[in-house]
């Protein structure tokens, strides 16, 4: 799995310059844990998160970001949440709702799992 294939796609930023006021308003209003921050050319150049926000001295989001981009822990809930394998032969499914049937060889409900499984077991 690549972090692609579980990332959001449509984010809010911040800026190195914003305050940590700004960012702290960004995130309350959103309801988010972090926010990846950007550079001039809207290049990600690191992320302040809550922690970030509450625990380090600074008042710009470039004195308190850390530099280099994560994945968010809701990306991985979601992923976990979304995420269906069959336990004949190990085809993966991606969706809201449990597939009634595995779409390679047709089991009946396939459970959810995030941790590998070999086929059959």
């Amino acid at each position: 799995m690549k972090a692609e294939d579980v990332m959001t796609t449509r984010v809010i930023t911040v800026t190195e310059n914003q305050t940590r006021q700004q960012a702290a308003r960004l995130l309350s209003q959103h309801r988010i844990s972090g926010l990846p921050v950007v550079n001039n050319e809207n290049v990600v150049v690191g992320v302040v998160t809550e922690y970030d926000i509450i625990s380090k001295e600074g008042q710009k989001v470039g004195e308190l970001m850390t530099r280099g981009v994560i994945i968010s822990r809701a990306d991985l809930v979601r992923e976990i949440a979304l995420h269906w394998m069959c336990p004949v032969c190990g085809e993966v499914v991606h969706g809201e709702e449990q597939p009634e049937r595995c779409p390679r060889c047709h089991a009946k409900n396939v459970p959810a799992s995030f941790e590998p499984e070999p086929p059959g077991s």
